[in-house]
């Protein structure tokens, strides 16, 4: 049985007949491996909160644009892009429909809406052109801890945060929630000087967050109007 095994071993690899073994697939190679091409930048929010680090995309892909005046998508490495601005085109509460019954094509409303909005991006690239249209891609940051600089490099073991690019975005698993409740990028500046931006921007964001509401101001009422009735 060994034997057998072996030989079939042999055959499926392609030793027997003298072929080298396959090479595995680029897109195979694990996300969790040292990457060399990260960029330093932030990642600002709708809500002001900002996000800087070192900059990546996923292996061997790059960000889907729709060119209007091509009429075409069109792929554009992060590494030639200076900044993302993001406009929304549209937002609207979505009415929740779900069907009446089983195998039944009759809906009905819910009684619930969830919140949709529709995006158009503006690329302004390194060498100052500029390209608008919906896109698609996520992007990720690494998160610079206190005193560390970009010698740093990319930290395979370190978490990094998911910041994703929909020319739409409507989710049914909001429901309940109103537009202000959902956050979306709203900004990516890329390059040394924005990384540095985005730590002040970051710090000022924090500080921001944790300020404390203060008391609220009493008024002093006379004899009189303490006496009258309310």
């Amino acid at each position: 049985m060994k034997t057998i095994a072996l030989l079939f071993l042999l055959v499926s690899t392609g030793l027997l007949n003298g072929e080298p073994p396959a090479l595995s697939s680029p897109l195979s190679r694990r996300e969790s491996d040292a990457r060399e091409d990260t960029i330093p930048g932030y990642i600002e929010m709708s809500n002001g909160e900002v996000f800087p680090g070192l900059l990546y995309i996923t292996r061997d892909k790059r960000l889907e644009i729709y060119d209007v005046g091509l009429k075409r998508q069109r792929t554009v490495p992060i590494q030639k892009i200076a900044e993302i601005e993001c406009s929304v085109e549209k937002e609207w509460m979505e009415k929740e429909w779900r069907f009446k019954e089983l195998a039944s094509d009759e809906k009905m409303y819910t009684g619930r809406t969830y919140p949709c909005r529709m995006f158009t991006y503006t690329l302004i690239f390194d060498d100052g052109r500029k390209l608008e249209g919906p896109m698609s891609g996520i992007i990720f940051v690494q998160p610079l801890k206190k005193n560390e600089d970009l010698s740093v490099g990319h930290i395979p073991e370190r978490d990094a945060q998911r910041f994703y690019f929909h020319a739409r975005l409507a989710e049914k698993t909001d429901a309940g929630k109103q537009l202000a409740d959902i956050h979306y990028t709203a900004r990516v500046k890329i390059g040394d000087d924005a990384l540095q931006e985005g730590i002040e921007k970051a710090k000022a964001f924090g500080n921001k967050k944790n300020a404390k509401t203060p008391p609220a101001k009493i008024k002093q009422r006379t004899a009189n109007e303490k006496r009258a009735k309310i």
